[in-house]
């Protein structure tokens, strides 16, 4: 990559939006997340992106729980975020000054906190982060990080692109396409193809019948619909964003159901 990272990414402030509907059999839930990040070049000839993360709320409120709060508190201890970029993709380069604030923010909870509720989401944040692979994985495979990093995919000449998508809670989905970047119009689009269909059709009948959803599987064969819609819009030569958009949906007939849409706009 020859563009300097201010070409890539200039000091740029985003409001995000992300809303997500999930449905097992009868039984559904929606949540929506809103914050701001900012994202602005590192030091002077250090490659470096450093991202940001405020004013998170949930379903247009204020953290007012404290399983919400203590979830948050590990979340927050990831930024900010020291990023390089690789062949078009992120790579994290602050890996252990996030573990530190990692162990400050749990020695924090566990001063305040404690019971049965606390140590799940503790277990379960630190299972997903326990090496330094996984915790960088965990950060690449957030959802803004991948809509900032599709963002990229307008300086990449090649146009073939794969990328995977978290689908929480019950496993990843892979895809494959090609971009389009229409020069005149100055937006980049693209909308992949499923590559792990039977994988995560799997993972869907493992996650219903471990959390005993009231969801049968009488057919043979069940059908996956599987859809990812992007469009980023920018803002002119560099990398600023002026709109994205994913939508990712999964869907297997009436046992499932699964739809994110990802908005993020420069303020």
């Amino acid at each position: 990559m020859t563009s300097s990272v201010s070409d890539i990414f200039p000091t740029s402030t985003y409001t995000v939006q992300d809303k997500c509907t999930v449905k097992f059999g009868q039984e559904q839930h929606q949540a929506q997340l809103s914050y701001t990040l900012y994202v602005e070049p590192g030091k002077k000839d250090t490659g470096e992106i450093l991202i940001n993360r405020s004013n998170l709320k949930v379903n247009n409120q204020k953290i007012d729980t404290k399983f919400l709060e203590v979830s948050n508190n590990y979340m927050e201890a990831l930024f900010p975020l020291v990023c390089k970029i690789n062949k078009y993709q992120f790579s994290i380069e602050n890996i252990d000054e996030i573990r530190n604030r990692i162990r400050k923010a749990d020695v924090a909870i566990h001063d305040l906190y404690n019971g049965e509720a606390i140590d799940h989401i503790s277990t379960h944040f630190f299972t997903a982060t326990q090496t330094d692979e996984k915790l960088t994985s965990f950060i690449r495979q957030l959802h803004f990080m991948k809509v900032l990093e599709y963002g990229l995919q307008k300086f990449n000449p090649k146009k073939q692109y794969e990328t995977s998508w978290k689908v929480l809670p019950v496993g990843t989905t892979e895809w494959k396409g090609d971009i389009q970047y229409q020069k005149d119009k100055n937006i980049l689009s693209f909308e992949p193809k499923i590559d792990n269909a039977q994988d995560i059709m799997n993972d869907i009948i493992r996650y219903i019948h471990k959390h005993d959803y009231y969801v049968s599987f009488d057919e043979e064969s069940l059908p996956l619909y599987a859809d990812f819609q992007n469009t980023i819009n920018y803002t002119g030569k560099t990398g600023r964003i002026k709109e994205a958009e994913v939508s990712v949906c999964i869907e297997a007939e009436d046992k499932f159901y699964y739809l994110q849409t990802i908005t993020i706009e420069t303020k």
